[in-house]
């Protein structure tokens, strides 16, 4: 999903810029079909550093993938439907004369299925303009960039560098609070495939529960339009955080995708660890 709104939900529990170093993960599983006729599996085991101090957050994870199709890459926080090795110029060509409501087929070869390796790593930078107050939100700025690390063949990464800047916003009414985000992405091309530049946005509303133990959040996120034909990323996302201690916590998240471009189903488990 639109990695900012998991990420600024931090910010609704007033965590985000306490100063602090923590070890943050997840296990996540997401399958689905996308636009191609093969159906997709894939397997991340996220492993991160989160350093915070007065005003500024720094974070950077790296994923380990395990899918059954090279179909998928990861990039900018989100699966996007590549087709891998040579699939962008079957996607170019084949597009809406699929033989099963017009998905794509990509033949690909027995040895390119069934793989593990390292995906792109994600590295974020954001900094609190101002806090809220009785009347007015938080406001935050924030920057990311994905080197090209992973594999694109083997449909681990895009093979290029992505860019993003953007603002979030949140504001708490006692227990309950309201988040959202924009972000600009910059997206290198694949290999015969040509990506959008695009708008990611999130839009979530959340409540604290049992002292502030407890944290349940809905969530609406997407990106506009990043492959031409291609009906654009959108999420719909329910989530629950536990609260060890102020500095540990446990988080799981289901999200369920609304468009062709997304899986159908996703489910993670994360954890995070102040050192």
């Amino acid at each position: 999903m639109a990695a900012g709104v998991i990420f600024f939900t931090l910010a609704a529990y007033g965590t985000l810029y306490a100063q602090e170093v923590a070890y943050t993960g997840s296990f996540q599983y997401s399958t689905g079909n996308y636009i191609f006729s093969d159906r997709t599996n894939s397997f991340y085991f996220f492993n991160g550093l989160n350093i915070s101090g007065k005003g500024f957050q720094f974070s950077a994870s790296i994923p380990v993938i395990y899918q059954n199709t090279p179909l998928i890459s990861y990039t900018g926080g989100m699966m996007m439907p590549s087709g891998g090795q040579s699939g962008g110029s079957a996607i170019n060509q084949q597009r809406g004369k699929g033989n099963r409501r017009g998905r794509v087929v990509i033949p690909f070869p027995s040895t390119q299925a069934d793989q593990v390796g390292v995906g792109d790593p994600l590295i974020h930078l954001g900094i609190s303009i101002f806090e809220q107050t009785a009347i007015s939100p938080s406001f935050h700025i924030g920057a990311s960039v994905k080197p090209p690390v992973a594999s694109y063949d083997k449909g681990y990464g895009t093979g290029e560098w992505d860019y993003s800047a953007g603002i979030s916003l949140s504001k708490r009414f006692g227990r309950t609070f309201i988040l959202t985000n924009l972000d600009y992405w910059i997206f290198g091309d694949p290999p015969d495939l040509d990506l959008k530049n695009a708008l990611s946005y999130g839009l979530a509303l959340g409540n604290m529960l049992r002292s502030g133990k407890v944290g349940l959040l809905a969530s609406l996120s997407g990106y506009t339009r990043i492959i031409q034909d291609v009906a654009p990323p959108t999420y719909l996302g329910l989530g629950l955080s536990y609260y060890i201690t102020k500095k540990t916590s446990l988080n799981t998240n289901m999200s369920f995708g609304l468009s062709e471009s997304t899986p159908d189903f996703t489910l993670s488990i994360g954890w995070r660890l102040g050192i």
